[in-house]
């Protein structure tokens, strides 16, 4: 895809498709009232991703008890090349872009090669998603970035029409963090948005001894749980509220028969908390607990029926044998 650019350099490499001045959540109002009058209550896991909530997730991912990074980058970084093969000089789409942290292994492949790379972050946490984009250009001269500041349905909307086969990629497996309605939706969604020949590049965690996925969300130091208590102080800050974290702890529990990480944030005491700009006042009784975030936990096997399903074929997959976690490549049939 060759795009149009003016301004100075860094300007040329840059541009933005959705502005991140735009606020991504500016709708999303309504669903949180409907999430905290629901049984049991629940908070969007995308309360997680503002600056200070990607701040605290990233430390979490330094952790070593937070393996799903560190193995992810050494698939990418043993198979990039053979993605590129596969793929070509594709345009890059990407979903929860991010640090573009791992993303990064992957352009410079192409820089590697001497290939222009269009690079096609989508990202709700615009200000990350600038910061990030901008390191990266300058760092990569053949990169050419166009951002997305935007939720998964709206960025994916806002896509230009392109001529060329473009990759897809939703690593980190969140593609877990979603409920099943969710992930069919999503499914649904980059299947409509995409094309015959486009490819999908998926990164998933699978089921395993549960001692080592408790311990990558329950991590010593903390990370963790301060990551997911920081969506109290998110809501407070965009619809003025007054949560007192203090009131609250963080669950994290593994069901290995459901193949199912479950987080949640309870309620110490009985308490009340208003949501000003809302309106908007709910109670909670003591060890209530709201539901937060799930972490599912694939069978290779059952994710690739799934998505076939949702109309993309299995071209190759890599799983690391230790730590079961796997890269997926697939193609929009």
């Amino acid at each position: 895809m060759q795009l149009e650019f003016s301004g100075a350099t860094s300007d040329r490499q840059v541009r933005y498709l959705v502005r991140p001045t735009a606020d991504p959540l500016a709708q999303d109002a309504p669903n949180v009232v409907f999430n905290l009058t629901r049984s049991p209550k629940r908070i969007s896991s995308i309360y997680v991703y503002d600056k200070r909530g990607t701040e605290l997730f990233e430390r979490q991912c330094s952790t070593p008890e937070y393996y799903l990074r560190r193995v992810e980058s050494k698939l990418l970084n043993a198979y990039a090349g053979d993605i590129v093969g596969l793929c070509g000089f594709s345009p890059i789409v990407e979903l929860g872009a991010g640090t573009a942290e791992k993303t990064r292994i992957l352009i410079a492949e192409y820089a590697k090669r001497g290939e222009r790379c269009d690079y096609f972050p989508i990202d709700v946490d615009a200000e990350t998603l600038s910061d990030s984009v901008q390191r990266l250009a300058s760092a990569i001269p053949i990169l050419f970035v166009n951002c997305l500041g935007a939720t998964y349905q709206e960025g994916l909307r806002a896509l230009p029409p392109c001529p060329r086969a473009r990759l897809f990629m939703f690593l980190g497996s969140s593609l877990g963090n979603m409920e099943w309605p969710e992930i069919d939706e999503l499914l649904s969604q980059l299947f409509d948005n995409g094309a015959p020949g486009d490819y999908l590049l998926l990164g998933a965690d699978l089921d395993k001894d549960p001692a080592i996925i408790d311990r990558a969300y329950n991590d010593s130091a903390g990370y963790g749980p301060r990551s997911t208590l920081n969506m109290l102080d998110h809501l407070n800050h965009r619809y003025g509220g007054n949560f007192v974290t203090d009131n609250f702890r963080y669950r994290s529990k593994y069901d290995s028969r459901m193949k199912k990480n479950e987080v949640h944030i309870e309620s110490l005491v009985d308490q009340t908390v208003t949501l000003a700009t809302l309106g908007f006042t709910v109670s909670f009784g003591a060890a209530e607990l709201i539901d937060a975030e799930v972490m599912w936990k694939f069978d290779p096997d059952e994710l690739g029926a799934v998505l076939d399903g949702a109309g993309f074929s299995m071209i190759r997959r890599w799983i690391e044998p230790v730590y079961r976690y796997g890269l997926f490549l697939l193609r929009h049939k």
